[in-house]
């Protein structure tokens, strides 16, 4: 690293998509091997009570780029962008001298496929327009599902095989690998995100034939659990197919977990290619590295699949920070993917021009005790359409849907979340505190059940003229083949 930059460490930020820790043996689980995850938080700080701050894609990278919620952005589903003018992590570290860099899947919608970077080093796997907002389903055909998501989880659609993600995640690598081998003379920030272990289950033989015969847990369910499940739950079951496709069926469950367990494989040998770099090129004692995961995945849990649902398995993530000089520690204290930003901002010396709504995690990452506060998450777009929120603090998790009944759960004595509370008198003090959380003033309730309808019809008017005009914003990169090789 250059002397004038020599006390701005490089920063490696590494993203897999969909990657619940509740099956990796890295946070203590049983399910995928992890032998280079766990190698990185043997030297890093594991933060192992980490939320997403919304659970789905876009929504949660937009978080972890502005350090704000989705309500405060308006990004409230998959086809929904974020204001360029609000400032990115990417851009702080543009402006403290950082080359910055994204090789892979950020979701970005609309037309601004940077925000803040530097450059893309290949295009996104998804489209960039809006075409990925819907509304509910109509109340009176029976038969709709918006999409048939039950069926990447059956068996028959599970196993060894080649698939477009793949593909992406193999060339995002090569693209990260061959940035690492030629960095420049000045501190940078690559971020590598994978999009996989999200479905399809479609994996390389190799490692699929790894968990051929693993032991992986499969969910119990009560017998009254149709009984349990709140309007919430109801409504992403038809949305995703579940009420006339079950995947409740062991045989399809320990498909689903196969699958994940061996794409996590997949992916953790990848973060080993990046960490064997960076010590091949004498840059790991220079650079932190952040890995962490945008949401997690139910996998059968509680007979739901995906995401977007606020309970645990859906909105516990991984992160591991190692970081130049500080000692390996785990930390318990519940964080958010929302406090990256501001952990990134103060490593590289700025301020942020306005309030953030996370917080930066560098005392905890150089040891010091970190305050317990209330942890949020909120979903309100495709398939529930209403303000929805969950809170963590200390043992006690609070899901609000508007309009619908609450959920309360003792995670400590519930952590399948099956018994809710709600309503009995031993709760009713901290009930009402976890729910003036919600409701007393911070988000604006009304405004966003109104907004989320609002905007989707605008939405559609753009998306059906870029259609007739065949416009699109999906990033290009930049090439030349005749500066390739050798030319000279």
């Amino acid at each position: 690293m250059s002397s004038r930059y020599s006390d701005k460490p490089n920063v490696l930020l590494i993203i897999a998509d969909q990657m619940t820790p509740f099956m990796l043996e890295v946070c203590g689980n049983v399910g995928a091997q992890t032998k280079n995850m766990k190698a990185l938080a043997d030297r890093g700080v594991q933060f192992s009570n980490a939320y997403t701050p919304s659970p789905i894609c876009v929504p949660a990278r937009s978080c972890l780029m502005t350090g704000l919620y989705t309500s405060t952005t308006g990004c409230y589903d998959n086809g929904d962008p974020y204001p360029s003018f609000i400032p990115t992590f990417a851009h702080y570290m543009t402006n403290a001298g950082y080359d910055t860099v994204l090789s892979g899947k950020m979701h970005f919608v609309g037309a601004d496929q940077l925000h803040g970077y530097k450059r893309r080093l290949n295009t996104d796997i998804y489209p960039s327009t809006f075409i990925w907002s819907y509304p509910l389903l109509p109340d009176d055909d029976t038969n709709a599902m918006a999409f048939d998501f039950a069926t990447q989880y059956q068996d028959e659609n599970i196993g060894p095989g080649w698939s477009t993600e793949l593909q992406y995640d193999e060339e995002t690598q090569f693209r990260a690998l061959e940035y690492l081998r030629h960095t420049p003379d000045q501190p940078w920030m690559l971020t590598v995100s994978f999009t996989n272990p999200h479905p399809p289950y479609q994996v390389p033989k190799k490692y699929w034939d790894i968990y051929k015969n693993a032991d992986l847990p499969i969910p119990k369910y009560p017998d009254d659990m149709n009984e349990k499940y709140s309007d919430f739950d109801r409504a992403f079951i038809r949305w995703y197919g579940l009420d006339r496709k079950d995947i409740r069926d062991p045989k399809h469950l320990i498909a689903m977990r196969r699958g994940f367990a061996a794409l996590v494989h997949y992916i953790d040998d990848k973060i080993g290619e990046l960490l064997d770099t960076l010590e091949e090129q004498g840059l790991r004692d220079d650079t932190m590295i952040i890995l962490t995961s945008d949401h997690g995945e139910m996998l059968g849990e509680k007979g739901l699949v995906q995401k977007r649902s606020l309970y645990e398995w859906s909105t516990r993530i991984p992160l591991i920070i190692e970081y130049p000089g500080v000692s390996p520690a785990v930390v318990e204290t519940p964080v958010s993917l929302i406090d990256i930003p501001a952990t990134l901002i103060e490593l590289v010396g700025q301020k942020s021009v306005r309030p953030l709504e996370g917080r930066s995690l560098m005392p905890a990452i150089r040891g010091a005790f970190l305050e317990e506060i209330p942890i949020i998450s909120e979903y309100h777009g495709e398939g529930i359409m209403r303000p929805s929120f969950m809170v963590r603090l200390g043992p006690w998790k609070y899901i609000y849907c508007h309009g619908f009944s609450p959920q309360l759960f003792n995670l400590d004595t519930d952590p399948s979340e099956w018994n809710n509370l709600t309503g009995t008198s031993q709760v009713k003090v901290i009930e009402g505190q976890l729910n003036a959380i919600i409701t007393d003033g911070q988000f604006n309730l009304e405004f966003i059940a109104q907004d989320v309808w609002d905007r989707l019809a605008q939405k559609q008017v753009v998306n059906a003229a870029m259609k007739e005009n065949q416009t699109a914003w999906d990033y290009t990169v930049p090439h030349n083949a005749q500066q390739q090789y050798v030319r000279k």
